[in-house]
This record gives structure tokens, sequence and C-alpha cells, in this order.
């Protein structure tokens, strides 16, 4: 029997690493595991003994680990996982890591400003899968990249660059990427924010049943003299009225708004401006406004404003396409948790090679604890063994209930909710769901107790 659920987890999740030598694959199961187990934690204090922590280094500077060959092994455990799903949505997004603390570090590049002045770090671009209820599946996609100091300051020169000289064309290459790793036979919908709104993401070829919804920010021309793609939408007639929990950032408390829906078929023309492809026809989308009235004092009013390919006859068609285009905020919780609950930013690797190694391994971390956590709010009653050891829910019974387990596991939302009180979530009417920060202390003080009832129950066999 495994002690602990992140032993059966590492094992099935990467089942298929490969990095040259079974060796590296043991270690580099080895510390995923035990970074789960204590999520942000240093390297020096999760591993129990001085022997382990050198290997780990060694592994993290060692040219054999390719960031590519985990993020493959990844993904490919959550391929297996869609097989139930008919709908797979995937968000993506970029996020900076900033090791300004650690300026030593050797081939990070300028993350701040046109001079560059500001931040000290590297760019990571993610995809990752989620089902249409919301439970975050894993990695499909991540790429990670320095910027040239040599080349910061040529804002001005972008509108005469080609895109695939941009950072932004990165939107695209995942977009590919993506759509070459998900089955055919699953509905795709890829979901980006304002900076995925580039007419060549919407005009690239796509297989059957793979689809945009992009959140837009740009002002574009209609097939028409002098048609604009919002004022075109604003001139709509408000097709429903609803409401609607948001998140407005990764931070941020969850609030209700109000809000009017509009939206309608548009021909949107290719951009005039700068250097593009001059094969690029006009693209046929639906555009989907969601505007709050009455937005409570001190918040910013909730304006989207969607494109996307899906069919949208109707309010139904439109209404799924916003509450899709809500759950890419688990993009954001998925980047909040590397960086708060993974604490990568704190490591003091010396160089952007080991940085991105430890990148790769502290993915499957946070892709862990978004899943536990939307996994107990979507099939909460499912039993807890989906994400606990035998021997974890029993200590974890006994430490919150204070009696011998029963001999069924309980369900995986109740589990889920003592483990967030270890962690220090209170319940208080009005706290809502527990979040993935309270798991992740949670998961460090299990461990704990856990660990001290194998020591105690040693003790007592051999008195």
């Amino acid at each position: 029997m495994k002690h602990s659920s992140t032993q059966q987890w590492v094992d099935d999740d990467l089942t298929e690493l490969d990095l040259g030598d079974e060796r590296r694959n043991r270690r580099a199961r080895r510390i995923i595991e035990r970074f789960a187990q204590r999520p942000g934690a240093s390297i020096t204090s999760v591993f129990e003994n001085r022997a382990e922590t050198e290997a780990t280094y060694r592994l993290l500077s060692n040219d054999a680990l390719e960031p590519e060959a985990i993020v493959a092994a990844l993904q490919r455990a959550t391929v297996d996982r869609l097989a139930d799903e008919a709908v797979v949505l995937v968000p993506q997004d970029t996020t900076c890591l900033d090791f300004g603390s650690h300026p030593a570090a050797a081939g990070l590049g300028p993350t701040g400003g046109g001079d560059g002045s500001a931040g000290h770090g590297l760019f990571v671009h993610s995809a990752i899968a989620v089902s249409a209820d919301g439970v975050p599946l894993g990695l499909l996609h991540q790429h990670s990249w320095a910027r040239d100091p040599e080349r910061i300051g040529r804002k001005h020169q972008r509108k005469d660059t080609r895109l695939q000289d941009k950072e932004s064309h990165r939107w695209l290459q995942t977009a590919r990427a993506v759509e070459a790793a998900v089955p055919a036979d699953k509905q795709l919908i890829q979901i980006a924010d304002r900076e995925g709104d580039i007419f060549e993401l919407f005009a690239i070829p796509r297989r059957a049943g793979s689809y945009l919804l992009v959140r837009a920010y740009r002002q574009r021309r209609l097939e028409g003299e002098g048609a604009e793609l919002w004022p075109t939408v604003q001139a709509q007639p408000v097709a429903e009225g609803f409401e609607m929990l948001v998140h407005e950032g990764a931070r941020r408390a969850v609030r209700k708004a109000r809000l009017e829906l509009r939206f309608c078929p548009v021909m949107v023309r290719p951009p005039e401006h700068g250097m593009h492809d001059a094969s690029l026809t006009p693209v046929a989308l639906n555009a989907i406004e969601v505007r709050e009235r009455e937005a409570p004092e001190g918040a910013t009013p909730i304006l989207w404003r969607l494109l996307t390919d899906l069919p949208v006859v109707g309010v139904d068609d439109a209404l799924r396409c916003v509450r899709y285009y809500e759950l890419r905020w688990l993009i954001e919780r998925y980047h909040y948790v590397l960086k708060s609950g993974c604490r990568i930013e704190e490591s003091q690797l010396r160089a952007i090679d080991r940085l991105e190694r430890l990148l790769a391994l502290l993915s499957a971390v946070a892709l862990r604890l978004l899943w536990m956590t939307y996994s107990a709010r979507a099939h909460g009653d499912a039993p807890c063994t989906v994400a606990f050891s035998d021997l974890e829910w029993r200590v974890l019974y006994q430490q919150r209930m204070l009696k011998p387990p029963p001999d069924q596991p309980p369900p995986l939302r109740e589990a889920v909710l003592w483990l967030a009180q270890l962690g220090g979530f209170l319940g208080r009417t009005g706290d809502g769901e527990p979040g993935v920060k309270v798991l992740w202390r949670g998961l460090t003080r299990l461990q704990d107790i856990v660990i001290g009832f194998l020591l105690a129950s040693q003790i007592v066999r051999n008195a």
C-alpha cells in the first residue's frame, strides 16, 4: 500500500517520462512527489537528507533533464484524462517569473517596461486542459523564454515586424500544438484573453470541431462601407439580462455581477496596417458583448467583448460561450499557484536552464493542486480515494473527528474540507468553497501528521 496519494499520482502521470536513463526518471518522479507533499518548500527543506538534496541539484544541472520531455509526459497523461470528455476547453496565457532578487542567474532577461529597467526573469506561456464543468485536467503545452536586452525599446518598430518574429506569435504556435495533441473526436475550444486578439489566429486553418474563443480589444473593420465591429454589436438590442459570479484576478474574491448580453454574426476584414500576409481574407465570426450595469462601488464594471467561430444561433449558445470564457480564469490560477504556492520565484538556482527544468517539475505540482481544489467542487460526491491514499484519509479523519475512521472512505468534498481546515480554512458563512491556498498549507500539515503516525506505529511495534 502506498502511504501517499502523490506516489500513485506521480507514477500514473509520469509513467511515460523518458529522460534517457531510468535512474533520472526515478529521481524526477521523486522530486515532483516531494514537492507535491510540501508545496512551497525550498529544495533544502523538501528532502530528508543531504544525499537527496545534492542528487536533486545534480539533476537540475544535468542537460539530460529536458523540460520538453517532462512537459511531453504530462501532456500524454492529460490526453489520457480526456477520454470521457466530449468538450475540452483549453485556456492559454502568459505570465512573468521575476527573479529580480537574484540577478546573478545567467541567461535571464528584462521583464519590465520599454527600457527594461523594471524586472529581471523569464516569461512562461502555458495551455491547460479544462473540463466543461470547470475541472483543470492537466498541461497540454508550455513554452518559456527570456527577452534579449538588446531588443528592448523597439516598440515603435512592431508594425514593421513580421508576426513570426514577434513574441505574439506564441499564440499561434500554442494553438497549433494544442490542436495536434487533443484527439480529433473531441470538441476543442481554445480560449485567450486580449493578448490573443490576433487576426492571424482566427485565419489559420483548423480541423473540424476545433474553435477559438477570444476576448477582443481591437476595433476591427467589417465588410460593408465604414462598418466597425463594436459599434455594430452595441447597436444590437439586449438579448438577455443575467447574473454571473465573476473573478477579477487570481487573488481577488468572486462577486456577483448583473450583466447584459448582446451578440451578432460579423465578417471581420484583415488589418490594413502593419506587416500581414497579403493573402489574408475576411473571416466569419460571432461577436458577443457582456456589459455590467450598476457595478458595486470600487469595482471595475465587467465588459467582455468576445470573438468566436463557435456557432451562436441563439441566447443559449451565446451564454454558453460566456460561461466557457469565465473558465479562462483557471489559467491565471495555475500561474498563481506556480508563483505563490510553489514559490518558484524564490528559487536560488543560478542559470535559466536550471530554472526551466524546475518550472517543468513544479508545473505538475501546481496542476495537481488545482485539480484537487476544483474536483472537490464539481465531483464532491466521489470517494475521497481519488485524491487521498487509504492512510491519508484515515489519518485525516481521525485528526479531525477524534474517533476511529469508518470502513468506507468519506466523499471527496468532505475530505478536502478537512484538509483545508488543516490549512487554516474557517468555513464560516460567506467563506465559500476552500481555495487552493489553504489546501497547499493543509497538504504540508497532513504529510507531517502522516509521518508522525508512521513513526509512532513503528515505536509501538518495536516496544
